[in-house]
Protein backbone atom coordinates (compact mmCIF):
# COMPACT_ATOMS: atom_id res chain seq x y z
CA UNK A 1 0.00 0.00 0.00
CA UNK A 2 1.42 3.51 -1.17
CA UNK A 3 1.38 6.36 1.64
CA UNK A 4 -1.26 7.98 -0.92
CA UNK A 5 -3.45 5.42 -0.48
CA UNK A 6 -3.75 6.24 2.89
CA UNK A 7 -3.64 10.34 3.14
CA UNK A 8 -7.27 11.82 3.26
CA UNK A 9 -8.07 15.01 1.85
CA UNK A 10 -8.77 16.64 5.19
CA UNK A 11 -4.99 15.63 6.26
CA UNK A 12 -3.71 17.75 3.07
CA UNK A 13 -5.72 20.37 2.74
CA UNK A 14 -5.00 24.35 3.73
CA UNK A 15 -7.17 25.69 6.79
CA UNK A 16 -8.49 28.06 7.23
CA UNK A 17 -8.94 29.33 4.01
CA UNK A 18 -8.78 32.95 3.16
CA UNK A 19 -12.56 34.24 2.58
CA UNK A 20 -14.38 37.46 0.77
CA UNK A 21 -17.95 38.59 0.36
CA UNK A 22 -19.55 39.38 -2.61
CA UNK A 23 -19.09 42.63 -3.12
CA UNK A 24 -15.19 42.95 -2.10
CA UNK A 25 -13.24 44.86 -4.58
CA UNK A 26 -10.81 43.33 -7.20
CA UNK A 27 -8.05 45.08 -5.23
CA UNK A 28 -9.44 43.81 -1.78
CA UNK A 29 -8.97 40.46 -3.09
CA UNK A 30 -5.82 40.88 -4.73
CA UNK A 31 -4.53 42.40 -0.98
CA UNK A 32 -5.60 40.04 0.93
CA UNK A 33 -3.63 37.37 -1.64
CA UNK A 34 -0.76 39.08 -0.89
CA UNK A 35 -1.14 39.56 2.75
CA UNK A 36 -1.58 35.92 3.72
CA UNK A 37 0.85 34.40 0.65
CA UNK A 38 -2.41 32.48 -1.05
CA UNK A 39 -3.47 32.20 -4.52
CA UNK A 40 -7.35 32.00 -3.99
CA UNK A 41 -9.74 33.18 -1.87
CA UNK A 42 -13.44 31.51 -1.89
CA UNK A 43 -16.17 34.00 -2.07
CA UNK A 44 -19.01 33.18 0.48
CA UNK A 45 -22.76 34.34 1.22
CA UNK A 46 -23.64 36.05 4.28
CA UNK A 47 -24.05 33.14 6.00
CA UNK A 48 -20.61 31.58 5.26
CA UNK A 49 -21.73 29.03 2.56
CA UNK A 50 -19.01 29.08 -0.21
CA UNK A 51 -20.41 30.70 -3.63
CA UNK A 52 -17.06 30.80 -5.70
CA UNK A 53 -13.53 30.77 -5.63
CA UNK A 54 -11.62 33.88 -7.08
CA UNK A 55 -7.65 32.96 -8.11
CA UNK A 56 -4.64 35.07 -9.25
CA UNK A 57 -5.42 33.84 -12.93
CA UNK A 58 -9.12 34.93 -12.57
CA UNK A 59 -7.53 39.07 -11.44
CA UNK A 60 -4.94 38.43 -14.53
CA UNK A 61 -7.66 37.36 -16.79
CA UNK A 62 -10.86 39.26 -15.74
CA UNK A 63 -9.41 42.29 -14.70
CA UNK A 64 -5.70 43.36 -15.36
CA UNK A 65 -6.24 41.66 -19.34
CA UNK A 66 -9.31 43.92 -19.71
CA UNK A 67 -7.97 46.89 -18.48
CA UNK A 68 -10.62 47.21 -15.86
CA UNK A 69 -9.78 49.42 -12.52
CA UNK A 70 -9.50 46.62 -9.97
CA UNK A 71 -11.39 48.88 -7.32
CA UNK A 72 -14.04 48.90 -9.33
CA UNK A 73 -14.62 45.13 -9.96
CA UNK A 74 -16.14 43.42 -7.29
CA UNK A 75 -15.59 39.38 -6.49
CA UNK A 76 -19.11 38.39 -7.43
CA UNK A 77 -18.55 39.47 -11.15
CA UNK A 78 -15.30 37.60 -11.20
CA UNK A 79 -15.67 34.66 -9.19
CA UNK A 80 -15.75 31.65 -10.97
CA UNK A 81 -18.99 29.26 -10.09
CA UNK A 82 -19.76 27.10 -9.35
CA UNK A 83 -17.23 26.21 -6.96
CA UNK A 84 -15.41 22.65 -7.22
CA UNK A 85 -16.03 20.66 -4.28
CA UNK A 86 -14.80 17.81 -2.44
CA UNK A 87 -15.73 16.27 0.85
CA UNK A 88 -13.14 15.87 3.33
CA UNK A 89 -13.00 11.82 3.74
CA UNK A 90 -12.41 11.48 0.21
CA UNK A 91 -8.75 10.34 -0.82
CA UNK A 92 -6.12 12.55 -2.02
CA UNK A 93 -5.96 10.53 -5.08
CA UNK A 94 -9.65 10.75 -6.01
CA UNK A 95 -9.28 14.83 -5.25
CA UNK A 96 -6.29 14.91 -7.87
CA UNK A 97 -8.08 12.75 -10.25
CA UNK A 98 -11.45 15.20 -10.25
CA UNK A 99 -8.88 18.31 -10.34
CA UNK A 100 -7.04 16.48 -13.33
CA UNK A 101 -10.65 15.59 -15.21
CA UNK A 102 -11.84 19.30 -14.55
CA UNK A 103 -8.45 21.26 -15.12
CA UNK A 104 -8.07 23.14 -12.52
CA UNK A 105 -5.63 23.05 -9.42
CA UNK A 106 -7.90 23.60 -6.60
CA UNK A 107 -10.83 22.26 -4.91
CA UNK A 108 -12.61 23.78 -1.82
CA UNK A 109 -13.44 20.62 0.89
CA UNK A 110 -16.84 21.29 2.12
CA UNK A 111 -18.76 19.16 4.54
CA UNK A 112 -22.49 19.58 5.04
CA UNK A 113 -22.53 23.08 3.12
CA UNK A 114 -19.38 24.35 5.67
CA UNK A 115 -16.50 25.57 3.99
CA UNK A 116 -13.58 23.34 5.98
CA UNK A 117 -10.21 23.89 3.55
CA UNK A 118 -8.96 24.01 0.27
CA UNK A 119 -6.98 22.03 -1.36
CA UNK A 120 -4.47 22.29 -4.09
CA UNK A 121 -2.08 20.15 -6.33
CA UNK A 122 0.83 22.08 -4.99
CA UNK A 123 -0.50 20.51 -1.17
CA UNK A 124 -0.89 17.26 -2.44
CA UNK A 125 2.61 17.32 -3.85
CA UNK A 126 4.38 19.05 -0.26
CA UNK A 127 3.04 15.98 1.95
CA UNK A 128 3.58 12.87 -0.74
CA UNK A 129 7.44 13.87 -1.61
CA UNK A 130 8.06 10.31 -3.07
CA UNK A 131 5.97 11.37 -5.80
CA UNK A 132 8.65 14.57 -6.35
CA UNK A 133 11.50 12.21 -5.53
CA UNK A 134 10.25 9.24 -8.73
CA UNK A 135 9.79 12.06 -10.95
CA UNK A 136 13.57 13.57 -10.25
CA UNK A 137 14.76 10.35 -10.60
CA UNK A 138 13.10 9.65 -13.96
CA UNK A 139 14.32 12.93 -14.99
CA UNK A 140 17.95 13.12 -13.90
CA UNK A 141 18.31 9.84 -15.51
CA UNK A 142 16.62 11.44 -19.29
CA UNK A 143 19.59 14.05 -18.36
CA UNK A 144 17.13 17.04 -17.64
CA UNK A 145 18.55 19.11 -15.22
CA UNK A 146 16.32 20.17 -12.19
CA UNK A 147 16.35 22.68 -9.04
CA UNK A 148 16.86 20.81 -5.74
CA UNK A 149 14.23 22.75 -4.83
CA UNK A 150 10.53 24.14 -5.51
CA UNK A 151 12.33 27.52 -5.68
CA UNK A 152 13.11 26.75 -8.94
CA UNK A 153 9.29 26.83 -9.96
CA UNK A 154 7.32 29.41 -11.51
CA UNK A 155 3.54 30.31 -12.25
CA UNK A 156 2.06 30.42 -15.48
CA UNK A 157 1.03 28.62 -18.78
CA UNK A 158 2.86 25.55 -19.45
CA UNK A 159 4.62 25.78 -23.18
CA UNK A 160 3.68 22.69 -23.81
CA UNK A 161 -0.03 22.22 -23.43
CA UNK A 162 -0.79 25.77 -22.63
CA UNK A 163 -2.70 25.03 -19.12
CA UNK A 164 -2.24 27.14 -16.22
CA UNK A 165 0.50 25.92 -13.19
CA UNK A 166 1.83 27.03 -10.10
CA UNK A 167 4.91 24.51 -10.46
CA UNK A 168 6.32 25.41 -14.24
CA UNK A 169 10.11 24.35 -14.55
CA UNK A 170 12.88 24.85 -17.34
CA UNK A 171 13.13 22.00 -19.14
CA UNK A 172 15.52 22.47 -22.09
CA UNK A 173 14.12 25.74 -22.50
CA UNK A 174 10.66 25.48 -22.30
CA UNK A 175 8.12 25.66 -19.41
CA UNK A 176 6.63 22.80 -18.58
CA UNK A 177 3.56 21.59 -16.29
CA UNK A 178 3.95 18.62 -14.23
CA UNK A 179 1.97 16.43 -17.12
CA UNK A 180 4.20 17.31 -19.77
CA UNK A 181 7.13 16.57 -17.55
CA UNK A 182 5.71 13.42 -17.04
CA UNK A 183 4.85 12.91 -20.32
CA UNK A 184 8.18 13.68 -21.33
CA UNK A 185 9.55 10.90 -19.14
CA UNK A 186 6.97 8.67 -20.25
CA UNK A 187 8.34 9.32 -24.36
CA UNK A 188 12.01 9.15 -23.22
CA UNK A 189 11.22 5.36 -21.30
CA UNK A 190 9.52 4.31 -25.13
CA UNK A 191 12.29 5.93 -27.08
CA UNK A 192 14.67 3.38 -24.90
CA UNK A 193 12.91 0.53 -25.46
Amino acid sequence: MRITDELLVRDVMSSPVIESKENETAEELAQKMIRYKVGAIIVTDKNGSPLGIVTKTDLVEKVIAKNLRPNDVKAKDIMTTPLETIGPEAKIEDALRKMSKLKISRLAVVYKNKLMGLISVKDILQVTPEILEIVKEHMEIMGIALPRSTEGYVEGYCDSCGEWSDMLLNVEGQYLCEDCRLDLIRRGRRAER
